[in-house]
């Protein structure tokens, strides 16, 4: 960051405990790229996420999951992608969805299920694509066509060309 009177406005703020402060200056840090900055954004991150902010919070487990700024923590990434995603922020209840998909157990498995389900519900279009896979594959779930055709026919509808060469495909077996 450069030092000019607005980023050290910013900092003043953001040390004063200013989630919104503490959320920018964080993003700001982040576009350096360097180890120094990477390891202060993930400490603003932390603050403005202990705030409750949802955008913090989901940043913050990015980092625990990549290992930026951060130590590497899966479980520190998913306790903050829960926090967020349990406030309605979409891309953790994504995210959350991905990350248990990773796992085989069935536990996991069904909690990957339900946050694709409630990402899908949620409006994400990555997440209505997965869950019509998932449906029409039978993943570790019965094969539904019909539930496919309508998680695929709302993902092609935000876009998603993938949802709309599959619905092609359905309509064509049927």
């Amino acid at each position: 960051m450069s030092n000019n009177a607005q980023d050290e406005e910013l900092i003043t703020e953001a040390n004063g405990g200013n989630a919104q402060a503490q959320l920018r200056l964080a993003f700001n840090l982040m576009k350096n790229r360097n180890a120094e900055d990477m390891l202060q954004a993930a400490h603003y991150y932390e603050l403005a996420a202990q705030q409750g902010l949802p955008v913090a919070q989901h940043n913050l487990a990015t980092m625990y999951l990549n290992g930026q700024g951060v130590a590497k923590d899966r479980a520190k990434a998913i306790h903050w992608f829960e926090i967020a995603a349990q406030q309605g922020d979409v891309d953790s209840q994504f995210n959350l969805a991905l990350i248990f998909d990773q796992d085989f157990s069935q536990e996991s498995q069904n909690k990957s299920f339900e946050w694709f389900e409630t990402a899908a519900n949620n409006g994400s279009a990555r997440a209505q694509y997965d869950l019509a896979v998932i449906y029409h594959q039978g993943k570790n779930r019965p094969v539904d066509l019909d539930k496919a055709a309508f998680w695929y026919s709302q993902a092609a509808a935000q876009g998603v060309r993938r949802a709309e060469e599959a619905l092609e495909l359905l309509a064509e077996r049927t």
